[in-house]
């Protein structure tokens, strides 16, 4: 059989693209690409099936579900999106398409591997069966060890927090230490520059985090990435935050700091001598690895037709009634809400 990697072309995000590096680097190779947010259209060469590893943030487009039949999916490693909870711009829709027929698909190919214990509830809650699996990228390799000419640590998203990135250069500068500022989200998206020179834009950050003296991040795919790696990371985290429905199984593996502690100084963290980090992920990393290789000895080897590998019950034109009906939901939701943006500001302007 196949294999298709999972990827998002459009998506202003490193941290998808690090996923999907992360994928790759457990695939025995690469035949497809798929498209986190068009799977019902993915369509192979010869029309056969491709085993993909279903590892991502769910979905943008929420009426893109479930994947068609030349998918053989392996659930794990899945998150979806509540941009309300989440404070974020983004589809009013929650997990709708995850009941109905795409829970059909859950059911027939789960049970689901969630990244975060919002989503597992979330899928438990509407009889779904679901488990933690944690992040695939808690499974990356450690990347090229080079000594870098100054000493430096990197600052990645967190010069969003007013007084952050000053703290930490009083800290540490002095001491002849460099910070290097990074930030994962990118001005444009080229699709057009392929997955090669995507995968290489990804090595090369990683291996400036791989040889940082240590990180200080807002950013889970940066965190977890570099407990992968095994450099020291300061995640500088409110557990009270809009968005840290993603964070909070990782709690107990990360070294934390609430963001008004660290751009106050108070914090114990030796940013010049980091402590390594706790060991407490290895068995989720582990389970990973572990199931992914299960998955692709399982798949690897096999022959057949798209319908051999289908598991569920419901018709073509089942699905593209249900799907539509979740594209007029997710779309009579946004309207409303824009309207009530609408009035909230005409509102605040006669106020």
């Amino acid at each position: 059989m196949k294999f298709g990697l999972l990827t998002h072309k459009n998506c202003l995000n490193i941290g998808d693209d690090i996923q999907s590096f992360a994928i790759s680097n457990l695939l025995p190779q690469i035949d497809y690409f798929v498209d986190r947010e068009d799977l019902p259209n993915f369509k192979p060469d010869n029309e056969e099936p491709v085993a993909v590893l279903m590892c991502a943030w769910y979905m943008w487009k929420k009426w893109n579900w479930p994947p068609n039949k030349y998918i053989v999916p392996k659930l794990m490693s899945m998150h979806y999106a509540d941009h309300q909870i989440a404070k974020q711009p983004g589809s009013p829709a929650k997990y709708e398409f995850w009941t109905g027929i795409g829970a059909d698909y859950l059911k027939a190919y789960g049970p689901v591997g969630c990244r975060d214990y919002f989503t597992m509830r979330t899928l438990q809650e509407i009889g779904v069966d679901a488990y933690f699996s944690g992040c695939i990228t808690l499974t990356l390799p450690k990347m090229p060890i080079r000594k870098p000419e100054k000493e430096y640590i990197c600052a990645v998203d967190i010069q969003k927090i007013p007084g952050a990135l000053k703290r930490l250069r009083d800290m540490v500068e002095d001491k002849g230490i460099e910070v290097k500022v990074i930030s994962h989200n990118k001005d444009k998206r080229a699709p057009e520059l392929g997955w090669e020179k995507t995968k290489e834009a990804t090595a090369e950050l990683l291996t400036l985090y791989q040889n940082a003296k240590c990180v200080v991040t807002t950013r889970l795919h940066c965190a977890l990435p570099c407990l992968a790696m095994e450099v020291p990371v300061l995640l500088l985290n409110n557990a009270s935050e809009a968005g840290t429905i993603r964070f909070d199984a990782y709690y107990d593996f990360l070294t934390r700091c609430p963001r008004k502690d660290f751009v106050d100084g108070n914090f114990d963290y030796d940013l010049i001598n980091p402590p390594a980090n706790s060991k407490a992920y290895l068995e989720t990393r582990e389970n990973l690895i572990r199931m992914v290789k299960e998955f692709v000895e399982e798949y690897k080897d096999k022959t057949g037709t798209p319908e051999d590998f289908v598991k569920t019950t419901y018709t073509q034109d089942e699905v593209m009634k249900w799907q539509n009906a979740e594209m007029r939901n997710t779309l009579d939701k946004w309207l409303l809400k824009e309207r009530e943006n609408t009035e909230t500001i005409t509102g605040l302007n006669r106020d």
